[in-house]
Order: structure tokens, then C-alpha cells, then sequence
């Protein structure tokens, strides 16, 4: 019996490894995205301490300069969480573009996979078929050689 060959093995590979390079490329986004999220809670949760220190000494600082720094940085804070968001959202737009590759690289994959499995399954019908055969050949073969041998002690 001859072993299972798939023409193809090669081309699915490398669609394997197409599938991996697609996938690192979204986890890599993801852990980007997850970092911008991170600093975008810093920054909010900056912005809120600024503010709830602002409301404690407000009262009490006369002086305009002090006013006028708190009122800058917390501009350049908000400034900061905007660009943030619009960083995060274009790495979300990012990923889904990765998420459309992904999806076309696995379906190209699973066409060989299945096209793959059904010519195993040929191959292996076609084996048992061939494998049938010959055990019905020694079979028979055997079945003769009974008969004959039986012919020649039996009196005739």
C-alpha cells in the first residue's frame, strides 16, 4: 500500500503560517489597544484628582498663577485623554481590518483542511477496497487449494 500523499501540503502550510501571522498581528493590536486604554484611565483618573484638589484649595489660593497653572494642565490633560481616544479608536479600527484578514486567511485555510480530509478519506476508501480484494484472492486461493487437496485423499 502506498502512504497518503496531499498534493497540497505545501500550499496549506503555508497558509498556516499566513493564519499565525494574521492572529500575532491582532494579539499585538489588542495588547496596544489594552495600553491605551490603560493610559487612558490614568489620565481620567489624574484629571479627577486634579479636580477634587482644585475644589479643596480653590478657596483658599489667592494667587493667579496658581489658578492659571492648574487651569493649563488641566486642559493639557483633557487634550491628552482626546488624543488618547482618538488613538483607541483608530487602533479599534485598526484591529477590525485584522479581524477581516483573519477571517479570510482561516477560510482559505479550512478550504484545504477540508479538501485535505476529503482526499484521505478517498485514499482510504480506495486502500480498504484494494486490501478487500486481496484477502478475497488468498481466500479464494486457499479455498481451492482445500478443494484439491481434499480431491486427491478422498477415493475416487
Amino acid at each position: 500500500m502506498k502512504r497518503f500523499m496531499f498534493s497540497l501540503e505545501a500550499l496549506l502550510e503555508k497558509r498556516k503560517r499566513a493564519e499565525e501571522a494574521v492572529t500575532l498581528e491582532l494579539a499585538n493590536k489588542n495588547r496596544e489597544i489594552d495600553a491605551g486604554q490603560r493610559t487612558m484611565q490614568n489620565l481620567e483618573q489624574e484629571l479627577k484628582n486634579l479636580q477634587e484638589q482644585q475644589k479643596k484649595t480653590r478657596s483658599s489660593v489667592t494667587d493667579v498663577f496658581t489658578l492659571k497653572y492648574a487651569v493649563s494642565y488641566r486642559n493639557k490633560l483633557k487634550l491628552d485623554m482626546l488624543n488618547k481616544g482618538q488613538d483607541i479608536y483608530r487602533l479599534q479600527m485598526e484591529r477590525g481590518d485584522i479581524r477581516k484578514r483573519l477571517i479570510k486567511a482561516t477560510q482559505k485555510k479550512k478550504a484545504l483542511e477540508i479538501l485535505k480530509e476529503k482526499r484521505y478519506r478517498e485514499w482510504a476508501l480506495e486502500n480498504k477496497q484494494m486490501e478487500q480484494l486481496f484477502l478475497d484472492d488468498v481466500s479464494q486461493q486457499g479455498f481451492i487449494r482445500k478443494q484439491r487437496a481434499a480431491k486427491k485423499h478422498s477415493p475416487a
